[in-house]
């Protein structure tokens, strides 16, 4: 009998032994697999990220272009992390500023001071020392919506102040949000396609003298040109942005113009896991590249796509919970009865419009890419 046991313990010790054993084995061969799971595209072993320092410098110019940084490995740790590391320096990294009213403000107030003295008997309409402009469809309106949420509201002043709340869930028109005591004008112009209209309107403001052009434009209108009801026709989106092209850039020469590239979007967005015809994946890359492949013949116009990797990190997302964001809609006129409505887009059953947290870190991004030179220190940006 004690035999038996002696054996059945050497057994039992051997067990646990080789237990031990194949679990730091099988650990070992899947730890490095899990881990660049967890990180996405970038190859991990190539990405040392430096410990978060709060001597980091102040990150500043190019922020829009995805080349210079691992935007990648920021979008997936955006909730708690503000460096981005760099692809060209070996282990460098900068800081991201969380931008808030007062810091927008004063961006705002520094770029004003360095326009000409202001007039004390100018009108409404001519008030305006900076005037920032968005030219494109909803994707852009979206962006519109966004950037406006830091701008305070001390004397706004909204056209149009009414729009009939019966013709379209949304205002498919222009908009002018003015405030004298900011000298700051702020329009997004409704112009979902490249045609005559928005051709003129660009010339217009190329060979403008400097008090009517716009300061600073963000544009992109793709997103139409891919619907059948405008024809469908990725050859004629071409031959548009090719004549466009050259407009554009005379007016970027003497004001930032920056091309919004397309995000992604999500490609199963119903319950049945109904697949998009109009608008998908392929197709936005398509169009994406073709407008790259035609605006890198002008260097004035920038192109942003950094933001495309918070916008995939929402897709991503909505493959786990397509309901997962609940913020408060809010209004670009306040009052009892505001006049637009900018829903959050919450749900990943809207597949075309990005959802709240990651339209609120692209807005972050490009409020750094604007003012950082400005409210800060040359000596502290690298």
């Amino acid at each position: 009998m004690r035999c038996y046991l002696r054996k059945s313990c050497r057994r039992s010790l051997l067990l646990v032994v080789y237990t031990f054993f194949f679990y730091g084995f099988l650990r070992g061969l899947l730890s490095p697999l899990i881990f660049s799971y967890s990180l996405g595209s970038e190859i991990v072993a190539d990405v040392r990220i430096p410990k978060l320092s709060r001597n980091l410098p102040i990150c500043a110019h190019n922020l829009l272009n995805q080349s210079d940084y691992h935007y990648v490995t920021w979008a997936r740790k955006s909730s708690n992390s503000n460096h981005l590391l760099s692809k060209t320096k070996d282990e460098y990294s900068c800081r991201l500023m969380s931008y808030k009213i007062k810091q927008a403000v004063t961006c705002f107030d520094i770029q004003v001071e360095g326009t000409a003295g202001r007039d004390e008997n100018a009108t409404v309409e001519r008030f305006p020392k900076i005037h920032l402009v968005f030219i494109g469809d909803s994707r852009i309106r979206q962006q519109f919506f966004y950037f406006l949420r830091l701008i305070p509201n001390y004397d706004r002043i909204t056209n149009p102040l009414e729009i009939p709340r019966n013709v379209v869930p949304f205002h498919h028109g222009d908009v002018d949000v003015d405030s004298r005591v900011l000298g700051v004008r702020i329009s997004f112009k409704w112009r979902p396609i490249i045609n005559d209209t928005l051709i003129e309107m660009i010339h217009h403001w190329a060979i403008a003298n400097h008090n009517e052009r716009p300061n600073w434009i963000l544009l992109s209108m793709e997103i139409y040109h891919m619907l059948q009801e405008y024809g469908a026709d990725h050859q004629l989106y071409q031959e548009k942005l090719a004549q466009f092209g050259p407009i554009l850039n005379k007016l970027a020469s003497a004001s930032q113009v920056i091309w919004l590239n397309q995000y992604p979007v999500v490609e199963l967005y119903a319950k049945t896991g109904t697949r998009n015809t109009d608008i998908h994946v392929q197709k936005v890359d398509q169009y994406n590249k073709a407008t790259r492949r035609i605006l890198k013949n002008f260097k004035n116009i920038r192109i942003w796509d950094s933001s495309n990797a918070l916008t995939e990190e929402y897709v991503r997302g909505c493959l786990i919970n397509r309901e997962r964001e609940n913020p408060d809609p809010f209004f670009v006129k306040n009052g009892k009865n505001p006049f637009i409505n900018c829903k959050p887009y919450v749900n990943c059953l809207d597949f075309v419009h990005t959802g709240y947290a990651a339209l609120s870190s692209a807005t972050q991004l490009l409020y750094n890419d604007i003012c950082n030179n400005l409210l800060y220190q040359q000596d502290d940006i690298q």
